[in-house]
C-alpha cells in the first residue's frame, strides 16, 4: 500500500475533525448534543455500516479467515490487558483512577479502516469490533466500577450490544447469501455513509477542551499515548508480519490497532464517577498523535511488506 493513500485519508479525516472543533467552539454543537450524536453513532450508524460490510458474495476461505482474525484479536486483546497492567503498575501509576484510565484506553477505528479499505477492510474489521465489545463490557467496566459479575450478567451486557446484534444478522446475511430488497438496503447505504464524516466531527467537537499550554507537559499522559499509538501497533505489527494470511486482513487489524484513544473511556470515568480531565487529555492527545503515528506505522508495514 502507498503511503500516500493511508496520509491522505488521515489528512482528510483531520480536516473534518476541526470541522467539529469549529462548530464546538461557535456554539454549532452542545455537550449534550454530541452525546446524541455519539449514540447515534453506535447505535445506528455503526450497526448499518457492520450489516453492510457482509454484503458480498460468499467465500469459505474467506469466512475461514475471519474466524482467525477473530481468535487472533481476543489473543492480542489478552496480551495488551496483561502488559498494560504491568506497564501502568501501583509503582509507576500511584493514582487508582488514571491507572485504570491508562490500562484500559481503547478504540473502534471502524470509520479509518472504511477510509483507507473500503467495505472489504471493514468485513476484518468486525471481529475486532465483537472483541472489543466483549472485553469492553466484561473487563472494561469491571476495571471502572470494580464490581464482581456473573458470567451470565456479562455475557448478557457484551450480546445485547447493537454492533453484536448486526455482526450476526450480517453473517447469517452473508452465510445464506439473503440480498435485503432495496426499500431496506438504500437507507442503509445512506446511513452507513454517515460514519466517517460524523466520526470525526463528533471526535473533533472533544478537541476543544483540551488546554495545549498546560496539558501539553504532562508526562504520564504522553506514557499513555505512546503505549497506546506506537508501542503495542509495533508489537502487532511483527506479530501479524508472521501469520499466514490475507494482507487487507493483516492491515484491517493493525489499523484497528493503531488508532487513538476512544471517547468510551471519558463515558466510563463519568459513570465511575472518576475525574474525567485525564481521560479526556489523554484521549484528545492520542487523537493528535494519531496524525502522525498511523501514517508511520502503516509506512513501516508497507516497507517489510505487511
Amino acid at each position: 500500500m502507498s503511503l500516500l493513500l493511508p496520509t491522505k485519508q488521515v489528512v482528510i479525516m483531520f480536516i473534518l475533525m476541526i470541522v467539529g472543533w469549529i462548530c464546538y467552539q461557535v456554539k454549532f454543537l452542545h455537550e449534550q448534543t454530541v452525546k446524541d450524536l455519539t449514540k447515534v453513532l453506535l447505535y445506528v450508524v455503526s450497526p448499518c455500516l457492520i450489516i453492510n460490510s457482509f454484503r458480498q458474495s460468499f467465500s469459505a476461505a474467506r469466512l475461514l479467515q475471519f474466524g482467525l482474525v477473530f481468535l487472533l484479536v481476543i489473543a492480542l486483546f489478552i496480551f495488551k490487558i496483561i502488559t498494560s497492567e504491568f506497564i501502568f503498575g501501583k509503582n509507576l501509576v500511584k493514582d487508582r483512577q488514571k491507572r485504570t484510565v491508562l490500562r484500559y484506553a481503547g478504540f473502534m477505528g471502524v470509520p479509518l479502516v472504511q477510509a483507507i479499505l473500503g467495505t472489504k477492510g471493514v468485513f476484518f474489521a468486525v471481529p475486532y469490533l465483537i472483541a472489543y465489545n466483549i472485553f469492553m463490557w466484561t473487563h472494561g467496566i469491571r476495571m471502572f466500577t470494580q464490581k464482581k459479575q456473573s458470567f451470565r450478567e456479562s455475557f448478557q451486557q457484551a450480546v445485547i450490544n447493537p454492533n453484536i446484534i448486526a455482526a450476526v444478522i450480517g453473517m447469517l446475511l452473508y452465510i445464506t447469501q439473503v440480498k435485503l430488497p432495496d426499500v431496506v438496503s438504500d437507507p442503509m447505504n445512506y446511513i452507513a455513509n454517515l460514519n466517517t464524516p460524523l466520526s470525526m466531527i463528533v471526535i473533533g467537537t472533544n478537541l476543544g477542551s483540551i488546554n495545549l499550554k498546560a496539558d501539553w507537559q504532562d508526562k504520564l499522559a504522553w506514557s499513555g499515548v505512546f503505549v497506546r499509538n506506537l508501542f503495542f501497533p509495533i508489537v502487532i505489527l511483527g506479530i501479524l508480519y508472521a501469520l499466514p494470511l490475507p494482507a487487507i486482513a493483516k492491515m484491517t487489524t493493525l489499523i484497528m490497532a493503531t488508532c487513538p484513544v476512544a471517547g468510551v473511556v471519558v463515558l466510563f470515568s463519568l459513570l465511575s464517577n472518576f475525574d474525567v480531565k485525564f481521560p479526556t487529555k489523554l484521549m484528545c492527545l492520542s487523537t493528535l498523535g494519531a496524525i502522525i503515528t498511523i501514517p508511520l506505522v502503516i509506512c513501516l508495514a508497507t516497507l517489510i511488506g505487511l
